[in-house]
Parts: C-alpha cells; structure tokens; sequence
C-alpha cells in the first residue's frame, strides 16, 4: 500500500548559480555548482534538496510549490550569501 508520504525523484538538475558581492569599489561574481533534486508524491506535493559539492554544503528536503525549480534555486542562492 502507497502513503501520500512516500516521495519518487522526479528530476535532477545541475545549476550554476552566480552571486554578486559588493565590495569597497570592486563587484565580486562568485558561481557555485548545484545538484538538485526534486521529489514528488501521488498528490503533487514537491520537495527539493541541493548539494554544493565542491562548497561542502547540502540543503535538507524542503516542502517546495509549483515553481519548484526557481524557489530551490533561490533557496540555494540565499544559501550562497549566508
């Protein structure tokens, strides 16, 4: 019997993300490699997690919406200035 819990990956994607940072007189780009992976239910529900393999960093299963791919790459770009 199937639970509205389980989730099936749906998809992976490698993501390059830039982030800007602002110094003295000089803006500094930084591009950080991302795995993501998206999980779904029978009920559509999406969930999300990201690594930064050369960073070190890795981002738990989250509850995303419809917009999966952009809200993950967003939570992932927060992560980068943090």
């Amino acid at each position: 019997m199937k639970r509205s819990n389980e989730y099936k990956l749906q998809n992976y994607y490698l993501a390059e993300i830039d982030t800007v940072e602002k110094g003295k007189s000089v803006l500094k780009m930084d591009r950080w490699s991302w795995d993501i992976y998206i999980a779904t239910n029978e009920n559509k529900e999406y969930q999300g997690k990201a690594v930064a393999p050369g960073k070190g960093i890795e981002i738990p299963w989250t509850p995303l919406g419809k917009d999966f791919l952009e809200e993950m790459m967003g939570i992932c770009q927060r992560k980068m200035i943090s």
